[in-house]
């Protein structure tokens, strides 16, 4: 005599859950919307305000690209949203709505942004170790772009308008002030760190860890200093010491970088000499 033995169930497909990257992208604009109605009378020193604004322009968007860059989405849907992003970016270059508005706006466009592309792309990178040459090529091409008379990020620097759409703002609390800190091209960096770090499972939290670092780093150097500093450099350089893994090069990989590397650094070394020069 027989039984039929019990029906097998299929094995349920993993639910993929998407709260992180809802809440990364509008982590950044809450958080600016709360302080805007809550700082405005904070009292403050005027150190501790601008450090309070520093950290709300960086800390925020550094967790929200964080946060999004834990789910993966088609590349249609992330290409996209870049292109509403930038879309929305274009349209306020024209339409002026009032500040508030207008740096919530521009926060949620730049964290979006930056989530679509630079996560996208950091996912698509075939091994870990080719985030050590990204790492200097970028931060040289940072410090060439401000140093430069010529380049992109001193051309925003010195722009109000430019800096109104490019750059991460923050209420400064104890007045109805605002303070720009990261640029686009930051945090595209750092959603391709992120990218990287989920598809080749380097050490999340460090790598997290590492751009806050980079980006509070830059940020004392600015405030001391007080002039524009490049804050690729610190962030890649705290990364490239922080996570071993992405300096393990491949043999055959070693000499593409190499040349890469050198050829960045000297043009970097280049600029920072011509501008020393120029100024004695």
């Amino acid at each position: 005599m027989t039984t039929d033995s019990p029906p097998v169930r299929a094995a349920a497909a993993p639910r993929r859950r998407h709260w992180p990257l809802g809440l990364g992208l509008l982590l950044t604009p809450s958080a600016t919307a709360v302080a805007a109605y809550a700082l405005p009378h904070a009292g403050l020193s005027a150190g501790s305000a601008s450090a309070t604004a520093f950290a709300g322009a960086t800390l925020f968007p550094i967790i929200g690209l964080s946060l999004a860059a834990m789910v993966e989405v088609p590349l249609a849907l992330a290409l996209g949203a870049a292109a509403f992003a930038g879309a929305l970016l274009l349209t306020l270059v024209f339409v002026q709505p009032p500040a508030i508005a207008t740096i919530l706006l521009v926060d949620t466009a730049l964290t979006c942004s930056s989530w679509a592309l630079g996560c996208s792309l950091g996912r698509r990178v075939q091994h870990a170790a080719h985030l050590f040459p990204a790492c200097v090529v970028a931060a040289s091409a940072d410090l060439v772009s401000l140093l430069s008379p010529e380049g992109p990020s001193h051309a925003i620097a010195e722009s109000t308008r430019a800096l109104s759409v490019l750059a991460t703002w923050f209420p400064v609390p104890g007045s109805s002030a605002l303070a720009p800190a990261l640029g686009v091209g930051d945090l595209l960096f750092m959603a391709l760190v992120f990218g990287v770090a989920r598809a080749h499972r380097l050490p999340y939290l460090r790598c997290i860890v590492a751009c806050v670092t980079g980006t509070a780093l830059a940020g004392a150097a600015a405030a001391a200093s007080g002039l524009a500093v490049p804050a690729l450099v610190p962030i890649a350089a705290v990364l490239v010491l922080a996570v071993p893994a992405i300096r393990q090069l491949r043999r055959s990989d070693r000499n593409a970088a190499r040349w890469s590397m050198l050829i960045a650094s000297s043009v970097a070394v280049a600029s920072v000499a011509r501008t020393l020069l120029s100024r004695h």
